[in-house]
């Protein structure tokens, strides 16, 4: 199961995410009149928490780099980037998105460059980006993503320049970092 998770978060951040085909017939040579159950009512998305957004900047913060460097599962940290690193940096229907040094130029930053999604960083190499970025989640009670969307959340938006104070939940093989946020702090 751990492989499982760290294979998963590896090509999240290494490839971007992509739709799977869902559309495919079963594999099993069963009837095809059996129908899907019903369903009920969406369950509702959990709330993000009620102090998650700060309303000052925090002080101390390190770039990506930075904190990528130092981190060690468990420790407290405060890191300023800009959220991006993919066409979709947030992954919907969960509290994450992926933030990235600042000092990474973004694709506007290159004179004339005229890309629509500048924030996904694809004038740069794609190792360059993973080795710049780390991913931020908003734990539930269980460890895991909450179950909600981010994108739009007080100004949570592709190119923003956030601070993000929170726990190191992990730290993989090729530069894989998450980091368990507890405060956000958007820069206006």
């Amino acid at each position: 199961m751990l492989k499982t998770c760290r294979l998963l978060t590896v090509l999240l951040l290494a490839c971007g995410l992509s739709g799977c085909d869902r559309g495919a017939a079963p594999a099993t040579g069963g009837s095809s009149a059996a129908t899907a159950p019903a369903a009920g009512p969406a369950p509702a998305a959990p709330a993000l928490p009620a102090d998650l957004f700060a309303t000052a900047e925090p002080a101390g913060a390190r770039g990506v780099l930075e904190a990528k460097a130092a981190a060690r599962v468990g420790e407290e940290v405060t890191v300023r980037g800009r959220i991006g690193g993919r066409k979709e940096p947030f992954v919907e229907g969960r509290a994450m998105f992926t933030l990235v040094e600042l000092a990474l130029p973004t694709c506007n930053d290159k004179h004339g460059d005229g890309c629509p999604t500048p924030w996904d960083y694809c004038c740069e190499p794609a190792t360059e980006v993973v080795r710049q970025s780390l991913t931020v989640q908003v734990p539930g009670p269980d460890g895991k993503a909450l179950r909600t969307g981010l994108a739009g959340a007080h100004g949570l938006k592709p190119m923003a320049e956030v601070v993000v104070t929170g726990r190191i939940a992990r730290v993989e093989e090729g530069g894989i970092v998450v980091l368990d946020a507890r405060q956000i702090w958007v820069k206006g």
